[in-house]
């Protein structure tokens, strides 16, 4: 098991160097200009409206006359804790972002990621895609982000209701946002893995029975990915590399291809 999440975190680092190669460039344009525009007005607003409601809090408390001499450090540690409150809310909100935005950002550039993965291939090996046009690959794409988008909120649903009853369970509450770092890395995996799958053909079905098959380096891959996702910088150039890591993972991992490069 070890061997295989180490495995998956491994597909990451390689979607990075395929990324850079120059090959590549022209196809991680829209991508990545659309990327960055969407986590810029998503972090401005997230900053901005956690910032003005943390700045409303009101932490200033009136003791009674026999606790003045304790009021002014009661206040300045409350004053303290807004703030860390406030840092504790941007995380949540960057780690809920991460994968929402990407999400919403594929549906947007379903046509451009999909010929992204199809060269990202090319650069391992030979691949045998169906021949499409350009409109039958926008087409499909964008049908195939809807679907990967309805599995996502099923799930997501499903993990809220029971998020919210488990939250009013001591102790075990603790393990909620462990449980949906876990979706999220999953559904992330998922995403990009799907690119190369569907490029080549593969039923949405299918793919999620070879996911299952390699579930350790499934996790591995998508946890990274998580993380980066949820890295300010860091998740404005997520895309091209995971759709790269993700075609990496395909080539090797699943298809097996022998010679790859």
């Amino acid at each position: 098991m070890i061997k295989d999440l180490r495995e998956g975190v491994s597909y990451v680092s390689e979607g990075f160097r395929l990324a850079r190669q120059p090959a590549m460039r022209p196809f991680m344009l829209v991508p990545l200009v659309v990327n960055i525009l969407l986590f810029a007005v998503a972090g401005y607003l997230v900053l901005h409206y956690a910032y003005a409601w943390i700045g409303s809090l009101d932490t200033t408390l009136d003791l009674w006359p026999w606790l003045d001499w304790a009021e002014a450090a009661v206040n300045s540690t409350l004053a303290v804790l807004k703030w860390f409150l406030f840092a504790a809310i941007i995380l949540f909100l960057l780690f809920i972002m991460g994968s929402t935005f990407t999400m919403i950002a594929h549906i947007l550039l379903s046509p451009f990621v999909g010929i992204l993965g199809e060269q990202a291939e090319k650069q391992l090996h030979t691949p045998a895609f169906p021949q499409h046009t350009v409109m039958q690959i926008a087409w499909r794409t964008t049908k195939r982000e809807m679907r990967k988008l309805a599995y996502w909120l099923v799930r997501a649903l499903g993990l809220g209701v029971a998020s919210l009853v488990i939250y009013f369970v001591p102790v075990v509450n603790a393990v909620v946002p462990v449980i949906w770092f876990l979706f999220g890395a999953w559904i992330l995996a998922l995403q990009y893995i799907d690119i190369p799958a569907d490029n080549n053909g593969r039923s949405f079905e299918d793919v999620l029975r070879l996911m299952r098959e390699n579930r350790a380096a499934v996790m591995g891959f998508g946890a990274v990915i998580m993380l980066v996702t949820s890295i300010p910088i860091l998740n404005l150039f997520v895309i091209p590399v995971a759709v790269c890591g993700g075609v990496v993972f395909w080539v090797r991992k699943i298809e097996k291809v022998p010679g790859a490069a």
